[in-house]
């Protein structure tokens, strides 16, 4: 389904390009500044492609439901295929860099993966499941104070405990202080235990609603 989509996406660009290809090699003066200014934007990353070609951002966002779906399945070279197209065209879309993070994530593309997250950080600086996510990479890697940061900066965008993600941080802050005492030999010295805090459904990765509780 997702390749009739993306055939879909290109032919309609492609019409367009026809339409008005004649406009953009006219050599008047004002449509030259014009392209200049367009071709500057985009390669200082003020505009994406899917900007600039004004591509059907339904159609995208449909193809990026499918690639979601596909990555909670386990299908995630299926998933990988289709958020690496999605980043090239939309790359100032946080979600699209996020998914593509976890599906390198599960195939054990690290680096790869890290990066993805990073991406999805620019775009979203408060977005608690790439901080955790990058920072258990890190943390599986012995990079215990990279992981360190990524776990507080999740902690300090919830401190009340409504979060997920952010819960989880905490749990794993825990974990690293196990591993540093364990590498010192010596017993680790734990925080109390933390009180109650109500659980709720993280926030949807599609959109930016409200989180509900449970």
């Amino acid at each position: 389904m997702e390749e009739k989509e993306l055939t879909a996406i290109a032919n309609t660009e492609k019409g367009r390009s026809d339409r008005g290809k004649s406009k953009l090699l006219s050599p008047e003066p004002l449509r030259k500044k014009y392209m200049t200014e367009l071709l500057n934007a985009l390669a200082e990353n003020k505009l994406s492609i899917a900007d600039v070609t004004k591509m059907d951002r339904k159609k995208m966002k449909s193809l990026a439901e499918q690639g979601y779906i596909k990555l909670k399945h386990g299908r995630y070279e299926d998933a990988r295929k289709i958020f690496e197209i999605l980043t090239f065209i939309d790359n100032k879309n946080f979600f699209h860099h996020l998914a593509l993070g976890g599906a390198y994530h599960k195939l054990k593309k690290f680096l790869d993966a890290v990066f993805q997250y990073t991406e999805c950080l620019k775009y979203d600086p408060s977005n608690t499941n790439a901080m955790v996510n990058r920072g258990e990479i890190f943390f599986k890697h012995k990079n215990f104070k990279r992981a360190a940061n990524d776990f507080k900066s999740a902690i300090e965008v919830d401190k009340v405990g409504r979060d997920l993600f952010a819960n989880r941080a905490r749990s794993l802050v825990i974990a690293i202080k196990r591993s540093l005492a364990k590498q010192k030999g010596m017993p680790a010295k734990l925080p109390e235990s933390p009180g109650k805090r109500v659980k709720v459904a993280p926030l949807a990765l599609l959109g930016k609603g409200k989180a509900k509780k449970k």
